[in-house]
């Protein structure tokens, strides 16, 4: 049977203030086994610059990352919509790697993980907000601003988030099929795994090809172990607690 190299979740969207989530998912790093954990974003609901490391959740958090990482499991965080301002501090204090525009992992035919909303191109305006909010720049002034200033903007930003998502139809928030297949091609790679919908389903972009949707954590499909041939197989992170690898 083909080796184990990476296990895949995102979409925890824990509360950096903490919470009984932010308990159970610092229960199961300290237990977890796996040659590679990869967060595929939204590990954190908002993340609104270094000062929210302060945080009682988010400290949990990223004494939990450093633990696994010291103890031998390398960590890998792609920023999501509402963490993206993830970045050195975050790194510095956990030993994980942030990757802004995704990884590409070592499996038969290739795999490109990322977090998924930038699949989602027919919705023009979510693309250009953005497009702003990850400009250097903005990252830049997001780095200075009180912890306060930087929590009030996050709240705004979300409830603006959320009347602009419902006045939306359906079919222009979804990830488009043909943005997956330019992704693969782009990275030359057979699978592209995302999250962000929360809902699992693996779909065909072209002859040999497959896009693979997790379901958010807590779903009954929230974590895809990759193995080295290109096979993989979807589970619930349960399962990979104590889990031997194979």
């Amino acid at each position: 049977m083909s080796a184990t190299i990476a296990h895949v979740f995102g979409d925890l969207h824990l509360d950096p203030a903490g919470g009984v989530e932010v308990d159970e998912f610092c229960d199961w790093l300290a237990s977890v086994e796996s040659p590679r954990l990869v967060v595929l974003g939204d590990l954190f609901e908002a993340w609104f610059g270094p000062r929210t490391g302060s945080l009682p959740g988010a400290q949990a958090v990223l004494r939990s990352l450093l633990g696994a990482v010291q103890r031998g499991i390398p960590v890998d965080v792609i920023p999501g919509n509402r963490d993206f301002l993830l970045g050195g501090g975050f790194e510095a204090r956990t030993g994980a790697v942030v990757h802004r525009g995704g990884v590409d992992l070592p499996v038969s035919g290739g795999a490109r993980v990322l977090h998924g909303d930038e699949l989602c191109t027919l919705d023009r305006g979510y693309l250009r907000l953005r497009a702003v909010l990850r400009n250097p720049a903005t990252m830049a002034l997001a780095h200075v601003l009180p912890r306060w200033a930087g929590a009030a903007v996050a709240r705004r930003l979300r409830r603006a988030s959320v009347r602009a998502v419902a006045a939306k139809p359906a079919a222009e928030k979804e990830m488009q099929a043909a943005a997956a297949a330019a992704t693969l091609d782009a990275a030359s790679s057979r699978l592209l795994v995302v999250g962000h919908a929360h809902e699992y389903r693996v779909s065909e972009v072209g002859p040999g090809r497959e896009w693979v949707v997790l379901d958010g954590w807590g779903g009954e499909r929230d974590v895809l172990e990759l193995r080295a041939d290109g096979s993989y197989i979807p589970m619930s992170h349960s399962a990979v607690e104590g889990a031997p690898l194979r």
